[in-house]
């Protein structure tokens, strides 16, 4: 926990993308993390005291008031009160790792980027699936989706709630300077790489790419349009055959992005460090973004850059314009949202905590009851944020005020329009109304309620990971003097790991689906 270093003191240590709600330390009722330490109100009432860990930098001011505001609705509404950490992006797996084994917490945030599927198949969270009849409006609100994030027919979490439209995966880029470097629109990976090489022929010192993920995001551009994902980073399917498994790594679009790797690798546009990075470096990136060493950020989500980056770049630099290109909006086949253990992000209740139901009703007020979504998600109204009209706007907040929303909770559903600076309000209307439409004519995914069950193939999976972590990791972000011989090795790494078993289980699985979707 050290690194964590959750004690220490609310506004040093809280986080964003998570919370994680923890009471106190051994054993008591109503099933949450710790038990005793509760306070009294004046009528002799216990208040339960639980603990949450939430993902990001707690704000420089406006958290008392977020304290006292928040403590008002949850005393009253639940005898409880929480408080969270913050715990910074970047070495967040590891992080999270930590605070789910010491068992210190009550709810925690998760999802593939934290191995959340993982830590629910190993018993760290409570199932939730007995206690959806003491949260009704919660169930309600979801419309029957609780059921596509179980895992082995049990809810571990409660998930992050997405409407159609929006960007995904992209490049962040200085779109005055592209125009001034005499470069192309950016509208594929052979114009994503013109500015990749312009660039670091600009900022020589700085490699363009830092983050180890970076060939998730080629893989989307070579092949995304081709192929939908089973279980990511291992299967995919073809569009035209959506029940038939195929390993990634037995596709030829597979070779080109390690080409790709290599080059870029070789070329220093990827870090030589790479794989001494974090699990996440945005962090890093934006640093130095913010000090103008770098143009770009090659790896990170639209919502995450439009909520952390825009806002703090543009009151920095204001004469700088930005760009943006999602490599999911013409890569991806849209459809309409759906949620599966490994696509979202999920806030989890520890199976230890002593709170369980409090927890869970906390959830449910955070999800449904509009005074508590905007606390949650924005903070103080004119201390982290104001309101114009029906828009969040943080013009004349300091960047470093900007609280982050408790990980995890983002709604669509509840969530109010924001109000953003200059170009980015364009490129952000444009996402959302053409992504939504698109979402719309294409209608469901194949794959929609398709969720592997993992308890058949649990140790392979943990086998394949270690393989993933020690072969296939260096190989994609371009570490290689062989790819033939590279990637050769990491099929019989992944068949000593029992990969096949794996194959063959998920094909059973998505058999019964695929005769399911005919009845």
């Amino acid at each position: 926990m050290k690194a964590l270093h959750i004690r220490k003191s609310l506004l040093s240590c809280l986080m964003v993308f998570t919370v994680i709600l923890s009471a106190c330390s051994n054993g008591g009722s109503d099933k949450g993390a710790t038990e005793g330490s509760g306070t009294s109100t004046s009528d002799g009432k216990t208040i339960v005291q639980l603990k949450g860990i939430t993902m990001g930098n707690a704000p420089a001011s406006g958290m008392d008031n977020f304290y006292k505001q928040l403590d008002e609705l949850t005393i009253k509404d639940l005898g409880a009160t929480i408080r969270f950490d913050f715990v910074p992006w970047g070495d967040e797996k590891n992080q999270i790792s930590r605070a789910i084994a010491a068992k210190e917490y009550d709810v925690y945030v998760g999802g593939a980027w934290s191995d959340f599927a993982s830590f629910a198949t190993k018993n760290a969270f409570a199932n939730l699936t007995p206690l959806l009849g003491d949260v009704p409006d919660l169930v309600e609100h979801y419309k029957g989706t609780l059921d596509t994030v179980k895992i082995n027919g049990s809810l571990y979490g409660i998930p992050q709630y997405n409407k159609p439209g929006g960007g995904g995966e992209g490049l962040l880029f200085r779109e005055d300077l592209r125009k001034a470097w005499g470069l192309p629109e950016i509208t594929d990976l052979d114009t994503v790489e013109q500015y990749l090489y312009k660039a670091k022929e600009a900022y020589p010192d700085t490699p363009m790419i830092n983050d180890k993920r970076f060939a998730d995001n080629v893989w989307t551009l070579v092949a995304g349009s081709n192929y939908l994902d089973l279980v990511k980073g291992y299967v995919v399917a073809t569009v035209d055959e959506p029940y038939k498994a195929i390993s990634m790594y037995d596709t030829p679009e597979y070779k080109q992005v390690l080409e790709r790797s290599k080059k870029w690798y070789e070329d220093g546009i990827v870090s030589h460090d790479i794989l001494a990075a974090q699990g996440n470096a945005t962090s890093e990136t934006l640093e130095l973004m913010k000090a103008d060493k770098k143009p770009l950020e090659f790896n990170n989500h639209f919502g995450a850059v439009s909520s952390s980056y825009v806002g703090a770049l543009k009151e920095l630099h204001p004469d700088f314009e930005y760009g943006w290109f999602d490599y999911y909006f013409n890569n991806i086949p849209a459809y309409m949202p759906f949620m599966a253990p490994d696509n979202i992000t999920m806030i989890s209740i520890g199976a230890h905590s002593k709170h369980v139901e409090t927890a869970l009703k906390l959830i449910e007020k955070a999800h449904t009851d509009r005074t508590y979504y905007n606390l949650l998600q924005y903070g103080v109204e004119g201390e982290n944020y104001k309101l114009d009209g029906e828009f969040v706007s943080y013009e004349g907040i300091k960047s470093e005020n900007k609280k982050p929303g408790w990980t995890g909770l983002y709604d669509g559903y509840m969530n109010l329009q924001e109000k953003y600076p200059d170009e980015w309000q364009a490129i952000n209307d444009k996402l959302q109304n053409e992504g939504a439409k698109k979402a719309e004519e294409n209608g469901q995914s194949p794959l929609a309620g398709f969720g592997l069950a993992t308890s058949n193939v649990a140790a392979e999976l943990a086998s394949m990971e270690t393989v993933k972590s020690q072969y296939i990791v260096p190989l994609s972000v371009g570490i290689t003097k062989d790819i033939d011989a590279d990637l050769a090795n990491v099929k019989k790494q992944l068949e000593g790991a029992g990969f096949d078993k794996f194959m063959a289980e998920l094909q059973v699985q998505l058999d019964a689906f695929a005769a399911s979707k005919k009845y």
